[in-house]
């Protein structure tokens, strides 16, 4: 055999060799086709049973909740101390499970692209307000020192009902990883173009190796203290988005002796 039907033979068979490659590869690329399409409906199917069930949840907890309050609050009767001291538990766990299920609520709509933002020219004394109306008992069982440093007649140009779930996330961190008798400082900043604003708690600092996890789904800190605070680990994802979605960002400051979380969101259209 010459040289020629060598170099002949060699070509028949590399390309029957790249050929059959070819063939196992489509194959292989079908294959994984199919897998990631079926993937994509597992998750979907899952974030609608999520979505589904949480705002069932949501309902009935807001009804269960309304009816320890009733009792607890005496107007069904008086109540001694010690069944008073069993209700407030049992409130503190409800109030744990509704903020739960409405975070998975949320983080559903997230993932489904449904979480719609509504602007309007709302007054951040009033979101700041409720806020902290909700966390008052747990502020003052804390001996938290709350200094609220927003200026009463600022306005922002953003979603209502999303600012409040920012304000709740923050305030709940703030108070969970605080020390008792610390303090926290609600501020407030007027920059070109922008409003920077800021949840700072007293307690110990995060550290540096941390700060990439803090907003991303599911995550916990691993610091020793911070493992005994229930959490769903999805706040700061949840109030990452909503300040991106209103064109902002949101970081984290270390300080000395706590934590200040910081975000931006623009003027928009505040006249």
């Amino acid at each position: 055999m010459n040289n020629q039907s060598l170099l002949y033979f060699a070509i028949i068979i590399l390309s029957g060799v790249l050929l059959t490659m070819l063939f196992y590869y489509n194959k292989k690329v079908k294959k994984l086709k199919h897998s990631n399409k079926s993937l994509l409906n597992i998750n979907r199917n899952y974030l609608d049973i999520l979505g589904f069930v949480s705002h069932e949840l949501k309902g009935i907890l807001g009804s269960a909740k309304m009816c320890v309050y009733s009792v607890r609050d005496g107007f069904l009767g008086m109540m001694n101390f010690k069944q008073s001291q069993a209700l407030d538990s049992a409130v503190r766990n409800l109030e744990r499970l509704e903020s739960t299920v409405k975070n998975y609520l949320d983080f559903s709509r997230i993932k489904k692209g449904e979480f719609n933002v509504r602007k309007g020219e709302i007054s951040l004394e009033d979101i700041v307000k409720q806020a902290v109306d909700t966390f008052s008992k747990q502020i003052s069982e804390k001996e938290i020192i709350l200094d609220n440093r927003i200026p009463k007649t600022s306005k922002i140009f953003a979603d209502k009902d999303l600012m409040i779930t920012v304000y709740n996330n923050l305030l709940s961190n703030a108070i969970k990883y605080n020390t008792s008798g610390g303090r926290i400082i609600l501020d407030y900043e007027d920059i070109d173009g922008y409003i920077r604003l800021s949840v700072y708690n007293d307690g110990i600092p995060i550290p540096e190796v941390e700060k990439d996890n803090l907003f991303k789904e599911f995550s916990r800190l691993a610091t020793e203290p911070d493992k005994k605070v229930r959490g769903t680990g999805l706040g700061l994802f949840i109030t990452r988005d909503i300040i991106e979605k209103h064109g902002g960002k949101i970081w984290l400051e270390p300080k000395e002796k706590g934590n200040k979380f910081i975000f931006e969101i623009k003027k928009g259209e505040i006249r």
